[in-house]
């Protein structure tokens, strides 16, 4: 979940920290560069946000550098990477979890080591260490140090007197960049303005670049063959540009963005749908906000007459028992990296099932994994909260539902038609997001509802609104308001109604039920009811109504948050991508 990065070549330390600065939507917790100097490694360490302090450049031609999201010791400059060995002669930054650090921690402390953090990263540093008293070189003892670590890993570590970075992935997300320097990083992100030609590490694969880079398998240290790759992002979408906050930016992309996501190869989207129609078990998986996507496209599909189960990967577990070589598994996730979901994946294709997904990042874990993939195209999304992805996924859901229909111009006629409509919502609510998220600021409980398709986009804003505002936000079906929570409404709560034309007689009952129990009702319709203390008016989108929906509620968390003083793109104890089960 954290950030790291690794340069080789002409002003290393100062790309290095440029690049960390693009990699803090990974982890804001601390972050810290390093070079080797003529006395040692130059180290550089800091509590906080990268973004805080200022540049800083050596004559290194090698740095490495980690902006951390905190898991094993807390948020200190101790435990801030890069590690350096107990010698002092080997540098490493590390994201992922070493499962069986005790039992090493242990054995190198019986052998004379003194750690001086409490992270599991530091157990690597020692190891390699350690290994250095009976290898040849630097890269096989790396080699050897990792055949010993249970867990995922992604490292870059430099030894003195080496000219090279030594890194190697297991389980966590790393790429080289090929330019006027070398470049190794969690995200491309991290060098885009630099290169376009990448190459993604595959699991248990390690990489020494020294003159040039050269690939090796971790397990056996063979060299193998590999070939790069041409990014279609450019510098300018992993940049704010004109608006104050990445998550601004992301939420008025999505006119864009949704068209994008609908322009799904021909072969692909056959495919996808091939197999859809001829599997016999069908899951949607996903993790957060790609989990309501789910929710939603399993609502899509059930109306397109095909039966499918969502689950959240992290409970896979409990559907195991049902796949076989018939099952498909779609999975949704805007990174591809997500421990929980990938570790899903693979106990389904244990069993033999195809996977399909949806993913934004191009080559991830998910997408290589995958039999099938579509990509997004919603370009970098570098607020922690999703917001254009998931819009993205609903899109490209109701795309595959009418699909099976044979009716997938229909479909893409329908979202570019919503793109068109959304276009003009978010330039005519942002005053009006602003001025009720004034009157919200100070709630600590906000509720809300929906029916149909408007009861995932109920869970997805109440998630937005927690995880940007730090509100207590709880979204549920409007049935469900009897059965519980209306025991929790009081004079002044604030309950935001989502309705559509299908469902708007039912769920006004329920917004009558809480008004008259001292609710403040925020309605959410195309029409506007007098029974709404608050009226958001929303354009009228048929079946791609969700996506309509969501807009004003991404709108009123991004202004929640300012209203409180808080870094709508960097909410606290979150990362963007989540690598850790």
């Amino acid at each position: 979940m954290c950030g790291i990065i690794g340069i080789k070549g002409n002003n290393a330390t100062e790309k290095a920290f440029f690049g960390l600065k693009i990699l803090e939507y990974r982890g804001y917790d601390s972050w810290g560069v390093a070079y080797p100097s003529n006395n040692g490694f130059s180290v550089t360490k800091k509590v906080g946000h990268i973004s805080n302090s200022e540049p800083f450049s050596s004559g290194s031609n090698i740095a490495i550098g980690h902006t951390r999201w905190a898991t094993h010791g807390n948020v200190s400059e101790k435990n801030a990477h890069p590690h350096l060995s107990m010698d002092g002669k080997i540098a490493l930054v590390h994201n992922g979890i070493v499962e069986n650090f005790a039992e090493i921690k242990k054995s190198l402390i019986e052998k004379g080591f003194i750690f001086k953090s409490d992270t599991d990263s530091e157990v690597i540093v020692n190891l390699i260490q350690e290994k250095m008293k009976s290898e040849n070189s630097f890269e096989e003892a790396v080699r050897k140090s990792l055949l010993e670590i249970e867990g995922s890993f992604a490292i870059v570590a430099v030894h003195l007197g080496d000219d090279k970075l030594v890194c190697a992935r297991n389980g966590s997300p790393l790429v080289l960049g090929f330019g006027d320097s070398y470049f190794v990083a969690s995200d491309a992100t991290a060098f885009i303005g630099e290169t376009k030609k990448v190459y993604f590490l595959n699991d248990n694969e390690m990489v020494v670049i020294s003159l040039e880079p050269k690939v090796f398998d971790i397990s056996s240290g063979k060299e193998i063959s590999f070939e790069t790759k041409e990014l279609t992002w450019n510098f300018e979408q992993a940049q704010k540009g004109q608006y104050p906050h990445f998550m601004l930016k992301e939420i008025s992309e999505q006119s864009k963005t949704l068209n994008l996501a609908v322009e799904q190869p021909k072969e692909k989207l056959d495919e996808l749908t091939s197999l859809l129609k001829s599997s016999e078990k069908i899951f949607l998986i996903g993790c957060g906000t790609s989990y309501h996507a789910c929710i939603a496209g399993s609502y899509f599909f059930s109306n397109a007459g095909l039966h499918v189960e969502t689950v959240l990967a992290s409970e896979f577990q409990r559907v195991e028992n049902f796949l076989n070589e018939k099952t498909l598994i779609v999975a949704l996730s805007q990174s591809g990296e997500t421990a929980d979901l990938l570790c899903a994946i693979k106990s389904a294709k244990k069993k033999g099932a195809k996977i399909a997904s949806i993913v934004n990042v191009m080559d991830s874990s998910l997408m290589r994994i995958s039999d099938v993939s579509l990509l997004m195209n919603a370009g970098p999304e570098i607020c922690v909260l999703s917001t254009k992805s998931y819009t993205s996924q609903l899109a490209i859901l109701l795309l595959l539902a009418y699909s099976i229909a044979g009716k997938a111009n229909e479909a893409k006629q329908l979202v570019k038609e919503t793109a068109s409509k959304i276009e003009l919502l978010i330039s005519s609510s942002e005053s009006e997001m602003e001025s009720l998220a004034e009157k919200l600021a100070d709630k600590k409980n906000i509720f809300i509802i929906g029916r149909g398709e408007a009861f995932p986009a109920a869970l997805e804003s109440a998630l937005k609104i927690k995880e940007v505002s730090y509100i207590h936000a709880e979204g549920f079906a409007g049935a469900e308001l009897k059965h519980g929570t209306i025991a929790l409404i009081e004079e002044g709560t604030p309950a935001i109604v989502l309705c559509t034309p299908e469902t708007r007689a039912e769920v006004l009952s329920n917004a009558i039920e809480m008004k008259s129990r001292g609710a403040l009702i925020i309605g959410v319709d195309s029409k506007e009811h007098s029974e709404f203390d608050f009226n958001i008016i929303v354009p009228n989108c048929g079946n791609a109504d969700i996506i309509s929906l969501a807009i004003p509620i991404q709108l009123l968390a991004y202004y929640l948050a300012l209203k409180k003083g808080l870094d709508p793109d960097k909410p606290r104890n979150l990362a963007k991508s989540v690598t850790v089960k």
